[in-house]
């Protein structure tokens, strides 16, 4: 039998003793837990004592041999892997802005009407409103008294020359009969060969000038069509500046009736997200009407955290997944990657179009984002070891007989059924995956 050192007396011994043995059991749980202390997001885990909470307020979870046995828990180790790796962020769907068209008008002028509302789903060429402008106005009036003032002296002009035409005529026809009797009578030999040229050639020049007067005609008809060009033009190219339809100028020209009031046309097929003007007020070219936006695309703007920045770049593709519709996931790609993070979240903004396959994604949505970046090595463990505790993930952690520790963990991308560890636990630790759940509601009893 061992002697006892002379300076411990036996009733000194069993003071001590229970000490002893406590030191002991608290030694082999550190043991069973392979390590004496955790982070979880930089903070530093205390050892957990055998109690049912630990030094540092983390949930001990203490189990009878019985309830052991028939819980049947099964452990793993966390490992390194190499997986399809999945970052995941969360996110807020938004209007494609690629899709997104701002209507105004071309001209100032004041609202005579608006046909469509919020929500409204209009097509391209449709009318959104009716604008009565002073300036197109003034420009059509404009416009027709030119072509007026060209018509009246293309008119003054050609009533000149078809009077000069009509009394030539007259003379042409006297000097073709003058020309007839004279040529017989020279034929007879009663008249000079001096008369006959003298009657030949009056009829010669009058029948010259009723041509010339003729050419005159034609080209003053002419001259005057390329001065309506000249005239009118510049002011009908300002009219379609104006938002004027070619159409709606020749209906002018036809009627000589000012016709001032234009229509806001929309300029894609879509959904009106923005109605900006009433009836009655002013709009002018620096203020927008109405928003037309294409949801058949949709944009989802997210933040990835710092950790994840090397793994996501553009071109790769996303699943995205919406309470409004569980089960579903949206397809798209990564199409921008910011260049600097959010120094206040430390997090890099990214964003994805999205198909949008019966407008079911709406502008505002919250959503959850995969990013699907391929293979990366990566600390995992299995999602069947993660339960919720409240605002964090834990998972539990065996510290020693019937004891195992309730460890908060963070985590970061999936792959299947692979959770990422980014921190609360490290290579090695073993941890509970089957019976997982069970622990957890025997933690919820132990702390009622």
């Amino acid at each position: 039998m061992q002697t006892l050192p002379k300076s411990i007396t036996p009733g000194r011994y069993r003071r001590i003793l229970p000490i002893f043995a406590l030191a002991l059991t608290s030694g082999l749980a550190l043991t069973a837990c392979g390590h004496t202390s955790e982070k979880v997001e930089g903070k530093a885990l205390a050892p957990s004592p055998a109690s049912k909470v630990a030094a540092d307020g983390l949930n001990l979870v203490t189990l009878t041999p019985e309830t052991e046995v028939a819980l049947n828990l099964g452990c793993e180790k966390v490992s390194m892997k190499d997986v399809d790796f999945a970052v995941r962020s969360t996110g807020e769907v938004q209007a494609n802005s690629n899709l997104t068209t701002k209507v105004s008008t071309p001209v100032s002028g004041r609202i005579i009407a608006v046909m469509v509302n919020i929500g409204d789903h209009v097509k391209e060429g449709q009318t959104l409103a009716s604008i009565r402008s002073q300036d197109i106005e003034q420009t059509e009036a404009d416009l027709l008294q030119n072509a007026s003032q060209v018509r009246a002296d293309l008119k003054r002009e050609l009533l000149q020359i078809d009077s000069d035409i009509t009394q030539n005529r007259a003379q042409l026809g006297l000097s073709q009969s003058t020309y007839a009797r004279v040529k017989g009578l020279f034929e007879e030999k009663i008249a000079s060969k001096a008369d006959f040229e003298s009657a030949k050639t009056q009829f010669d020049k009058d029948r010259i000038t009723i041509d010339a007067l003729n050419s005159k005609r034609q080209a003053t008809i002419s001259l005057s069509s390329e001065r309506l060009t000249l005239m009118t033009e510049p002011l009908k190219q300002k009219l379609h500046l104006l938002g004027v339809s070619e159409k709606q100028i020749a209906e002018v020209f036809r009627t000589g009736q000012l016709n001032p009031v234009i229509p806001v046309v929309s300029p894609e097929t879509g959904v009106v997200t923005e109605r900006l003007v009433n009836t009655g007020e002013l709009a002018d070219p620096s203020k927008a009407l109405f928003t037309i936006a294409d949801f058949d695309s949709v944009w989802l703007k997210a933040d990835v955290y710092e950790k994840d920045i090397s793994k996501v770049k553009v071109g790769q593709p996303i699943e995205l997944e919406v309470d409004s519709f569980p089960g579903q996931k949206f397809l798209g790609k990564l199409n921008y990657v910011a260049d600097s993070i959010n120094p206040e979240t430390r997090t890099l903004t990214v964003r994805a179009e999205v198909l949008n396959p019966g407008c079911k994604l709406k502008p505002k949505m919250f959503a959850r984002m995969k990013i699907l970046v391929g293979k990366a090595r990566v600390l995992t463990l299995p999602k069947l070891a993660v339960q919720d505790a409240e605002d964090c993930k834990v998972v539990y952690v065996p510290v020693g007989k019937g004891q195992y520790r309730e460890q908060p963990i963070k985590l970061g991308g999936e792959s299947g059924n692979l959770e990422e560890v980014v921190g609360g636990l490290k290579e090695g630790d073993p941890i509970v995956v089957k019976g997982s759940f069970e622990l957890r509601s025997e933690s919820l009893k132990q702390s009622d």
